[in-house]
């Protein structure tokens, strides 16, 4: 991390608006690309010659980790509770990734969260939903990597371009938007329950005209139902309940039609939860634009919630 970033954030940062520090590490010893996003200030360098310590301690910055290895920057996320996700999958640099790396030791940590999502990738006015042919089928190909597992469900992260922006540019209008659930605001000193929030799945993504106000699964056993209230503005297409065995992926689709613009309702899907390992749910309107819930994993006979 550099020191503009830190203090760009912290300028920028006030009682109501949280700026966060990130950066997008290029050539990634992961595998691709990362993006490092921080729960507080980390400074660290690429490369680490032999006989160099992981960390130094810096007469300007403190402590300052060197990193050479993917193992050091594991070791780094560790530490300092750095969320890692991967920008760009499957495109760009980081063509083959996750892919390459869903069995290794770093993409099992549950610091290395999952991956970006934003609409530049895989735009297609044929599909139903946003991103529809690389996005969201790598969400789900990632929750069965891990559904049998001993850890969290990988997750989308909204991401967007912001470095090349010009004054008048709209950014919200163009940027999938995460809804992070928290207990009160924290302060633009500790960004930290953030952090936590994110790596837990405690949020969902929307491209903003489509807003989810609560969700649960609820139930036991076999018997299982995805509760979800919903907002609209644009009429809506479709509600779905999406699925996965740790193989493969399948879905049950509502047809939404019947339902007005700038609605609200709340949708019980039931499902036989029999087989399976994670479930998530998600809405599409008229116009593509959607939002969706990060995968849950099922317990076979507990009740699992989540929400806003």
């Amino acid at each position: 991390m550099t020191q503009a970033s830190v203090e760009g954030a912290r300028r920028k940062s006030d009682k109501g608006f949280l700026v966060m520090a990130d950066q997008e590490f290029y050539g990634s010893p992961l595998g691709g690309h990362t993006d490092l996003l921080f729960s507080h200030p980390v400074y660290w360098t690429q490369g680490r010659s032999e006989g160099q310590p992981l960390v130094e301690n810096d007469a300007k910055y403190g402590k300052v980790y060197h990193l050479g290895s993917g193992d050091d920057l594991m070791e780094m996320a560790k530490r300092e509770d750095v969320l890692i996700s991967m920008p760009h999958p499957r495109t760009k640099g980081s063509t083959g990734y996750p892919d390459a790396v869903k069995d290794q030791a770093p993409f099992k940590d549950p610091h290395y969260q999952g991956v970006g999502f934003r609409w530049g990738m895989g735009v297609d006015l044929s599909e139903r939903r946003l991103c529809d042919y690389r996005c969201l089928p790598l969400l789900d190909d990632m929750s069965n990597w891990v559904a049998d597992q001993p850890i969290p469900p990988k997750y989308l992260l909204s991401i967007s371009e912001v470095r090349y922006q010009q004054p008048g540019d709209d950014i919200y209008a163009s940027s999938p938007v995460s809804y992070v659930k928290l207990d009160t605001l924290p302060p633009a000193t500790d960004p930290s329950p953030v952090i936590k929030a994110l790596m837990r799945g405690d949020y969902w993504i929307t491209s903003g005209e489509v807003l989810i106000d609560a969700y649960a699964v609820e139930g036991a056993g076999a018997s299982r139902s995805f509760n979800a209230e919903v907002e609209w503005t644009f009429p809506l297409e479709f509600v779905e309940v999406v699925w996965g065995d740790g193989v493969k992926t399948d879905r049950q689709i509502i047809p939404a039609t019947d339902l007005p613009p700038f609605g609200k309702h709340k949708f019980a899907i039931p499902f036989n939860a029999a087989g399976k390992k994670w479930v998530r749910f998600a809405a599409w309107d008229s116009a593509g634009n959607g939002a969706t819930t990060q995968p849950i994993k099922l317990a076979p006979a507990a009740r699992t919630t989540a929400g806003r």
